[in-house]
């Protein structure tokens, strides 16, 4: 039962992502969950930016590599850490809901 969302269909999943959406607990959770991913793209976004700026210009130094590849790596981990964060809680909320047990 370790991975019941996962193992859902399409529609199931829909379903239960909506149901659990549709909670106060779920309305906050979507809201951090954005949250996390647009500061995850803004920051990959701008270290893309401090690389290609500097490669353009031929003026690139350590130190722009120095901000953009750990500015990079972070935002990475924040859109993969939202993404991993939302099956985990629709997973818990798969597994207490009686409808999807049986399926």
């Amino acid at each position: 039962m370790k991975n019941k969302y996962q193992r859902l269909s399409k529609e199931d999943k829909m379903e239960c992502r909506s149901m659990y959406y549709h909670t106060l607990k779920g309305k906050e959770m979507h809201l951090r969950l954005i949250r996390l991913n647009i500061i995850g793209l803004c920051g990959l976004l701008i270290s893309a930016y401090i690389i290609i700026n500097g490669i353009i210009s031929n003026q690139i130094g350590w130190s722009d590599y120095l901000i953009a590849i750990p500015l990079f790596l972070a935002s990475i981990i924040f859109v993969v850490g939202a993404y991993c964060i939302r099956g985990k809680v629709l997973n818990q909320f798969a597994l207490k809901i009686p409808r999807f047990k049986n399926k």
